[in-house]
């Protein structure tokens, strides 16, 4: 375990720095379409085991007896409801309460994953008719595929995006580079589009039917290569491959960033330098109480523009450093030590 006893922050710059991950919005909420005049209790139920699938990062979590019951008084967890038509369909949407919903994951063993979420970008070849190209986000032939990916990764709450295929992409990737998977022109070109991951899916077309293989590149901060994370196939309708692809990436990155309660209430101390006024130390603050590894954010001390915080951990010194590795605005040092320094570029 790398030492985080003290942790240095520094303050450089005020100016904009561009942060790769996403913070996803509606978390705790879900809208739901009612299926043979389905009763709302039963939609609430729909919508909050929905929301518990996106907290936690994991698919599987009804299955487990404690939510179960959980889901059973979904009402008990309910903040507000609505109902609207569209198109003719009833639907009902649900707003949950997320420290209730945080307390029961955490109680029931699971993580919590919070709002700041890496962003994906999936580049899309196809071998069809003795041909091979590139799809980008507006491809008609492909759009059930694509479609299904974006339809799904908003039900998980993962931002997932296709490149537009410009120019400027035709230039750097080809279909000859994702085919081979050299990823060193896919890698600038991911950049392009904030990400933190990329995946190479490639599909082949047979008759009426479609062969997919992926594979999903990630690193844990910018100071790393990139590797591959996670690999995949399916075959089907373009529709099924394409939603599976996405449960899958989800389950990997909910079980990767998710945290879960250590029970330690272990403590670091972090040394923030160049805190100018109330209100850097506000944001500050802000920033690490959003955190899913941090139960509390203390003010330890002020010598100057020198502050020291006191941070209760929920999860691990591993967590706080992977949640950290989400954000542009830290960048992250070891010293010979093996102590981890971190350089604070900007407060928004």
């Amino acid at each position: 375990m790398k030492r985080l006893f003290p942790i240095l922050l520094s303050l450089l710059s005020l100016l904009p720095l561009t942060a790769y991950a996403v913070e996803v919005e509606h978390l705790y909420s879900a809208s739901v379409m009612a299926v043979n005049d389905q009763s709302n209790r039963t939609l609430q139920k729909v919508a909050f085991s929905e929301v518990l699938v996106k907290v936690s990062g994991n698919a599987a979590i009804a299955t487990n007896p404690v939510i179960k019951k959980a889901l059973i008084n979904a009402r008990e967890y309910l903040v507000k409801q609505a109902e609207e038509r569209v198109d003719g369909e009833r639907y009902l949407q649900a707003s949950f309460n997320e420290q209730k919903i945080n307390r029961l994951l955490r109680s029931s063993e699971f993580g919590v994953w919070s709002q700041n979420r890496p962003q994906q970008v999936i580049w899309l070849v196809v071998d069809e008719d003795f041909s091979r190209s590139v799809k980008g986000e507006s491809d008609s032939d492909y759009a059930d595929f694509i479609n299904a990916i974006k339809v799904q990764a908003n039900k998980r709450a993962i931002p997932v995006l296709f490149p537009v295929m410009d120019l400027d992409d035709q230039l750097q990737v080809s279909s000859s580079d994702l085919w081979g998977q050299f990823t060193d022109p896919v890698e600038l070109a991911s950049a392009r589009y904030g990400a933190d991951n990329y995946i190479i899916a490639k599909i082949i077309k047979q008759d009426d039917d479609y062969q997919l293989n992926w594979s999903m590149y990630g690193r844990n901060n910018s100071n790393q290569p990139y590797e591959i994370w996670l690999n995949g196939q399916g075959q089907g309708e373009l529709a099924a491959i394409g939603t599976k692809l996405t449960d899958s990436l989800a389950d990997h990155l909910g079980e990767r960033y998710s945290v879960k309660a250590s029970g330690k209430d272990e403590v670091v101390f972090l040394n923030v330098g160049a805190v100018t006024d109330i209100t850097d130390y506000a944001k500050l603050i802000a920033m690490f109480s959003e955190l899913s590894a941090v139960a509390q954010v203390d003010l330890g001390s002020v010598t100057g523009s020198n502050v020291q915080l006191k941070l209760v951990l929920l999860g691990t010194q591993q967590d706080l450093l992977t949640e950290l590795s989400l954000d542009q605005r830290i960048q992250s040092t070891e010293n010979a030590f093996g102590d981890m320094n971190f350089q604070w570029n900007v407060i928004n």
